[in-house]
């Protein structure tokens, strides 16, 4: 505000100058306080491998989301860390495979499924299609990121001799199971419980018991087999024989009675095949 003088005259505010000054100031700083924020930022730039999703567009974003739907609906068959499951699922970390195919192609892989009696199934078994889970497309585009991630094209790709089934791709049944694959239970039982019991249910040694010749299947009630899956049996249960934990619900609280009903189902028209009538 205006000072007046000792004549009783008014003068301009003497701060005025400064205010202009550090105005001045403040504007042409202000570049160049910007140019070094910017060129300081210690923000580390995204993998190569999140570079190629993000110009696949499908895939972008999808590597976290993917994870969590890798988790529920592959590793039972794939394993937790891609390192594949014997009898079942190859590995799919540093896949020579994964890395030779395009998103179009693994998305229509994942989607459709392979059937075991596919002449490019080497493995003999069951790949159930959209992970036995109905998955949409997003979760499968989210996955096919994760799949990506997995991959680490400077290390060797991984050996999966052990999982090349001779016969298998031919038509030849090499287990109970391809006989049953139209079964309303089967894609259920591969995608819960094949993983410690095996494809057609022959035992996986050290992890699960054959279920194909059990007294213990036999012996029980449809009602009573499925409450025991829906428990499990934890390792130190007196009556676990194994050592292994058996989850609740094959580790797939998704499954509905229905399916449990289907699962039973399968493992008793399995017995029938190997034990006779």
């Amino acid at each position: 505000m205006p000072s007046a003088g000792p004549w009783g005259a008014v003068h301009p505010d003497p701060y005025r100058w400064y205010l202009f000054a550090a105005s001045a100031m403040f504007v042409l700083t202000l570049p160049s306080l910007v140019a070094v924020i910017l060129l300081t930022d210690t923000r580390q730039p995204p993998s190569p491998a999140l570079q190629t999703v993000a110009v696949n567009s499908p895939l972008a974003g999808g590597a976290s989301e993917g994870q969590m739907v890798y988790s529920s609906s592959c590793a039972v068959c794939h394993g937790a860390d891609g390192q594949g499951v014997p009898r079942l699922g190859k590995p799919l970390r540093n896949s020579a495979f994964v890395q030779s195919q395009t998103d179009g192609e693994l998305f229509d892989l994942v989607a459709l499924g392979r059937a075991p009696d596919d002449p490019a199934n080497t493995s003999g078994a069951l790949m159930p299609p959209r992970g036995a889970q109905s998955l949409s497309d997003e979760k499968i585009f989210a996955v096919l990121g994760f799949l990506r991630e997995m991959q680490d094209t400077s290390q060797p790709a991984v050996n999966v001799d052990a999982w090349n089934v001779v016969g298998a791709g031919d038509g030849a049944a090499s287990s109970l199971a391809l006989e049953l694959t139209e079964h309303p239970g089967y894609e259920v039982y591969v995608s819960s419980c094949a993983a410690c019991h095996g494809q057609g249910a022959e035992g996986v040694e050290g992890i699960g018991l054959p279920l194909t010749t059990s007294g213990f299947v036999l012996g029980k009630s449809d009602k009573d087999l499925i409450t025991f899956i829906k428990m499990g049996r934890a390792s130190w249960d007196e009556n676990n024989s194994t050592g292994m934990d058996m989850p609740p619900k094959g580790g797939n609280p998704a499954i509905t009675e229905e399916q449990l009903q289907s699962i039973v189902d399968y493992l008793r028209a399995l017995q029938k095949e190997a034990m006779g009538p």
